[in-house]
């Protein structure tokens, strides 16, 4: 009897721990804003421990994919440090001498999963399309709610003034833009001179917002009336897709 309430205790005292670690933050475009040792900008994958202790993550496994949970498992040793974090490369290669998985992530947003040695599930993160330098996680730390975010691997999660694009597909039109986050304005150039019909769209329902005809060399569209949120900004065929936080 004595045995069993022992095993028992321990196994009641694992689950604890696991239940106290979360994926806490992803970034799936990173362009050259984050280096690992080598220099080089993968996509990654933040761990976080709410619990009081140091919880050792030997034989759980991480998947961007439900239907095989057991993608890629922490090599043996593998512990997270409590109010600490962990930090993954997802490189696709499981090779090097930091912690690299065997997949990448979609920059279309996708669903994570974090599972115990049992292969049971221990935490999942869903998240939405990604931008360029700008990552996607819990606030707070292994909190609720989920958010756009300020990079901060291995630090603390945290949101701020966030104003960024990211064009769909290739440019069809040699239209430049720029983003200036401090007052919400995006600069049109048009070396060309060109006449570019221009939309401004919410994203979710297609409507217009703003529209107007680009002919000069340059024009400014301010998007500092509008909510936060997600919109299309249709400069002739091009399509950027604007995230405003």
């Amino acid at each position: 009897m004595k045995n069993l309430l022992f095993v028992l205790s321990i196994l009641t005292g694992f689950q604890s721990f696991a239940q106290d670690v979360f994926i806490n933050e992803i970034l799936s475009q990173n362009k050259g804003l984050v280096k690992n040792d080598a220099g080089k900008s993968h996509d990654y994958i933040e761990l976080y421990n709410s619990s009081a202790k140091t919880v050792d993550l030997s034989g759980y496994f991480l998947s961007d994919h439900k239907d095989s949970l057991k993608m890629f498992a922490l090599p043996a040793g593998t512990q997270i440090a409590s109010k600490g974090f962990l930090l993954l490369w997802a490189n696709g290669t499981a090779k090097g001498k930091e912690l690299n998985t065997n997949f990448k992530l979609s920059q279309k947003g996708e669903k994570l999963f974090l599972s115990f040695p049992d292969g049971t599930l221990c935490h999942a993160l869903k998240y939405k399309r990604q931008f360029s330098n700008i990552s996607f996680g819990l606030l707070p730390d292994g909190g609720k709610d989920k958010d756009y975010l300020i990079p901060t691997p291995e630090k603390v999660n945290k949101t701020g003034s966030i104003f960024v694009s990211d064009l769909k597909g290739k440019s069809k039109t040699l239209v430049t833009i720029t983003m200036t986050e401090n007052n919400y304005s995006v600069k049109l150039l048009n070396p060309q001179g060109e006449t570019y019909l221009v939309k401004v769209l919410d994203n979710k329902t297609d409507k217009v917002l703003y529209k107007t005809k680009l002919e000069s060399a340059s024009a400014t569209i301010q998007f500092s009336t509008y909510e936060k949120g997600k919109y299309k900004l249709l400069i002739g065929k091009d399509t950027y897709r604007i995230l405003k936080r």
